[in-house]
């Protein structure tokens, strides 16, 4: 088959299920003739998908959330007058889509919850290609997931942004924690996770990982270090300014590699509650306390989910004593998430190839 892929490229979920699925196709003779970026800062390339051998990225300009500097909270009004005066540009890379479509022709577009990609599919993919969403948002549009209490708007505008990205979609791949029901074009899989990711040695060093998707919250993080002195803890972030660091917390440098090394070596991880990297812990069985990002309703879905799901607990807020305090408890228990997990190569492979019928599949090796 030929891929065409179009990638949410603001953060690191969706750029590492793009990357693993990559890997799936072209381990069994597929290729992914293109891959679109949408982003938006089209100067500023993602490290982990310019570095994957599979594909070579175009960025295009894209919507994308923004956040409030002073409370760290998603906000939704700055997101909307933020890409508002954008809409010339965005139109430009429809313009860029269509033309990647109509050039390379794949038998599949795969989205990964681009909302340019969406608007595509439902208004001009004239072409008809078939269409295929991924990712674990669409788990939310399930009849049956269960939901945090109360906050009915959030949870429209949540379902209202997930209805874009897969307008006229063939298939909503919803990437899930556990096994779930699928229903109607909802299927439901096991996450995209990196061949990388499994090949680590799994230990336990004395720290704790720190990961948060927000660097305002990097001062929260220094705090709570403070407070526990004769506990170590590692973090991975970008810091553009000088900062006085306690002893006991290291900051390496951004690096997917080292990352997940440092992942199979700590003894938990604290994270904001992006899906990502949640899998990634639950498939070295290191516990996890999952803090959303303040307003951001699809973390809080993760964190909820995630709890029920047998990967950690759920924090409102960044609290690491009440990790510290998990760790010590006889609450968590490593699971064996592997057995769903593992699954993941063949019912992809399955879900797409499914949607191409007849003996003219453009198999390239």
């Amino acid at each position: 088959m030929k891929i065409g892929f179009i990638i949410q490229g603001e953060g690191r979920g969706h750029q590492t299920q793009a990357v693993a699925l990559s890997e799936i196709l072209v381990k069994n003779g597929h290729k992914v003739v293109f891959a679109l970026a949408g982003t938006a800062d089209i100067k500023k390339q993602s490290v982990l998908l310019k570095n994957c051998p599979n594909f070579e990225v175009l960025p295009f300009l894209s919507p994308s959330l923004a956040y409030n500097q002073k409370t760290k909270e998603l906000s939704i009004l700055k997101t909307v007058t933020d890409s508002l005066p954008r809409l010339p540009q965005y139109f430009k890379s429809l313009k860029v889509i269509k033309n990647m479509v109509e050039t390379y022709q794949p038998d599949v577009i795969v989205n990964f919850y681009d909302f340019l990609g969406g608007i595509f599919s439902g208004f001009l993919n004239r072409f008809d290609v078939p269409v295929v969403c991924i990712g674990h948002q669409y788990l939310l549009l399930n009849s049956v997931f269960e939901y945090p209490q109360n906050q009915r708007l959030d949870r429209f505008f949540v379902n209202f942004n997930t209805k874009i990205t897969s307008l006229k979609a063939d298939k909503m791949l919803a990437l899930s924690f556990r096994k779930f029901w699928s229903e109607k074009n909802i299927h439901t899989v096991p996450p995209l996770l990196r061949s990388e990711l499994k090949l680590q040695e799994v230990y336990n060093e004395n720290f704790i990982l720190v990961y948060v998707t927000q660097p305002e919250l990097i001062t929260d993080v220094i705090t709570q270090c403070k407070l526990y002195p004769e506990e170590n803890f590692e973090m991975f972030v970008d810091l553009k300014d000088d900062i006085m660091l306690p002893a006991n917390l290291k900051i390496n440098p951004i690096s997917n590699s080292l990352f997940l090394e440092r992942m199979a070596a700590c003894k938990g991880l604290i994270s904001t509650a992006g899906f990502e990297s949640v899998c990634e812990a639950m498939y070295l069985s290191k516990p996890v306390m999952m803090v959303p990002v303040k307003n951001h309703y699809e973390q809080k879905c993760n964190a909820f989910d995630g709890e029920m799901s047998g990967a950690g607990i759920f924090s409102e807020n960044i609290d690491f004593g009440k990790f510290l305090n998990y760790l010590k408890s006889d609450k968590y228990q490593s699971k064996n998430h592997r057995k769903w997990f593992d699954q993941t190569e063949n019912m992809f492979l399955n879900e797409l190839e499914s949607l191409v019928k007849g003996e003219n599949l453009a198999i390239q090796k």
